[in-house]
């Protein structure tokens, strides 16, 4: 029990060290606020008609936890889970050699790769979580194969399970991944003669597949009683274009997939926020030059010893390569357009990007085999250890802006003291009433928070109903969203220039709206006018430098 609690205890030390390094200073009190990662003092999720539910359990136990923490808090234990997962699922699961730390070294390219240092930067704290539980979920893809059984087949679905009230669109690649390798191990047992093993894995993959529909009952049944509310029908060749897989000046977009890039925000504004390693491309391209070396040591390697398994990650990195590519210029474009015309769940992959995550694992499993391969063959060497320390700090050098707090590039803050404020006035009417927040985008780059993109969080932050513009403002696309009277007044306040101010105020009241908040930050910037706030019939009740609060009459 001692020598167990021993090695458990080294084994953890590695992913806190590791996420003590990449997070640094966010670790601090006050709330890390980017793009689409938006925590507040009381967290208020929110859903719009036609919204994927998968996520409730996330978000109700989260609900829990702020009856007793404060938003901040949770945030800090949110992303302190996520990269110890990152790390310590990555150590633990991947098949690979565990000698001279190549299982070290996986769960390290893991976690610090570009795949995630963007995906981070962008918020999606909830794709990465899902990400990080794929190491898991192979293993015991690999183990339930092998060996069918009520034990191996409750820890399988049970990842599948977890990646799925996490993210659609890894729970989709997961389950397209499981669909195939069980199909064709169920065909090589029928050709060899191993007609029971064949029966047996077809009989649990039936029954966990009915209790896995049952457990997510929760969302699938809203979904597929009310098909046509999905925001899938709203997703078309526009958005296809729109989200598609960024190129590069330096590299082509199939280049840039390979690099583990392509992130659509990448060829956005948003880009010009951040640290690139490839900003200093010389350097990137020698570092890149060494990495693909090592992984390509490692599918040498892993023919000659672990045939099977080499041959299933390379599929798997073909598949996610080619899908991650999208509808960008490459010559996978017609296979992805076709998709995405005739296969109905395929549009939820307007962001076809995110399947470079099974590519990371995919580099992550052949870079270990490679760093076992050069270890084994130095191991008699004086310089074996300097080999060791110059593979370590491959994946470190890669996307080294991810250390030190993202470099110091995410800064903890809070929310201003008025807003605080504003939100204890609106409090204290008691009456039936909605609250417009003004300006009308759905993105804010915000003065409080370094001036940094972030998504509005005025509906999460005040406890009042706060209607807030949806509108994504991507090349030409607006909303998604299907609900009609957020048309109305969406449409309303981009047509101000041609609405008296009596009209748009009257059209405000006959929508229950009794207060207007207004956040100053993009005062400057902003594309629209809101002229009808000079009108008499707007009350001001408070004033800051950061925020108005006006009442309708």
């Amino acid at each position: 029990m001692l020598q167990f609690l021993k090695k458990t205890c080294k084994e953890i030390y590695f992913p806190l060290g590791l996420l003590i390094i990449i997070l640094w200073q966010m670790l601090t009190p006050g709330y890390v606020l980017t793009l689409d990662m938006v925590f507040t003092p009381k967290l208020n999720f929110f859903f719009s008609q036609g919204d994927i539910l998968n996520t409730l359990p996330v978000l109700y136990f989260i609900k829990l936890l702020n009856i007793f923490l404060f938003g901040w808090i949770i945030q800090k234990i949110v992303l302190i889970a996520l990269f110890f997962c990152l790390g310590y699922l990555a150590f633990k699961f991947l098949p690979v050699p565990q000698k001279y730390y190549a299982n070290y070294w996986a769960a390290l390219f893991y976690t610090i790769n570009p795949f995630v240092y963007e995906r981070f930067l962008a918020g999606h704290w909830q794709h990465l979580f899902a990400y990080a539980f794929l190491p898991p979920f192979i293993y015991y893809l690999f183990k339930f194969a092998k060996s069918p059984g009520w034990q191996n087949s409750v820890w399988l679905f049970g990842w599948l399970f977890l990646i799925g009230i996490f993210s659609v669109h890894f729970l989709v690649m997961a389950i397209l991944v499981l669909a195939i390798y069980l199909s064709c191990q169920i065909l090589k047992n029928f050709i060899i003669q191993n007609k029971k093993q064949a029966i047996i894995i077809i009989k649990f993959t039936l029954l966990f597949s009915l209790f896995f529909l049952i457990f997510n009952s929760y969302w699938l049944i809203p979904y597929l009683t009310k098909p046509n509310d999905s925001l899938l029908n709203n997703i078309n060749s526009q958005h296809l274009q729109a989200f598609q897989t960024a190129n590069n000046q330096h590299l082509s977009t199939n280049l840039n997939v390979l690099a583990l890039y392509g992130y659509w925000g990448e060829n956005q504004p948003w880009a010009n926020y951040w640290l690139w390693p490839k900003d200093n491309f010389i350097f990137w391209l020698i570092i890149s030059a060494f990495l693909f070396t090592l992984i390509s040591s490692g599918i040498y390697y892993g023919f000659k010893h672990y045939r099977s398994q080499t041959i299933f990650f390379i599929v798997l990195a073909l598949f996610a390569f080619v899908f991650s590519c999208g509808v960008g210029n490459t010559v996978f474009k017609p296979i992805n357009q076709w998709l995405f015309e005739h296969i109905f769940f395929w549009r939820g992959f307007r962001d076809t990007q995110k399947f470079s995550g099974l590519l990371v694992l995919s580099y992550a499993y052949f870079g270990s085999l490679g760093f076992y391969y050069i270890m084994n063959s130095l191991q008699k060497h004086k310089i074996a250890k300097f080999a060791m320390i110059v593979l370590f700090a491959l994946p470190l050098l890669y996307t080294y802006p991810i250390l030190g707090g993202f470099a110091r590039q995410l800064q903890p803050v809070w929310y201003p003291k008025s807003w605080d404020q504003v939100n204890q006035l609106i409090n204290q009417d008691k009456t039936n009433y909605k609250v417009l927040f003004l300006p009308w985008h759905q993105y804010l780059s915000l003065k409080f928070n370094h001036n940094l993109i972030t998504a509005n969080p005025a509906q999460a932050f005040f406890d009042q109903s706060i209607i807030q513009s949806e509108n994504i403002e991507v090349n030409n696309i607006l909303t998604q969203s299907t609900q009609s009277k957020y048309q109305k007044i969406n449409n309303l306040i981009l047509n101000l220039e041609n609405l008296p101010a009596t009209t748009v105020i009257n059209e405000l009241k006959a929508e229950n709206i009794k207060y207007i908040i207004f956040a100053q930050d993009l005062i400057a910037e902003d594309n629209l006018k809101y002229v009808f706030m000079e009108s008499p019939r707007l009350s001001e009740m408070y004033s800051s430098p950061e925020i108005k609060l006006f009442s309708l009459k």
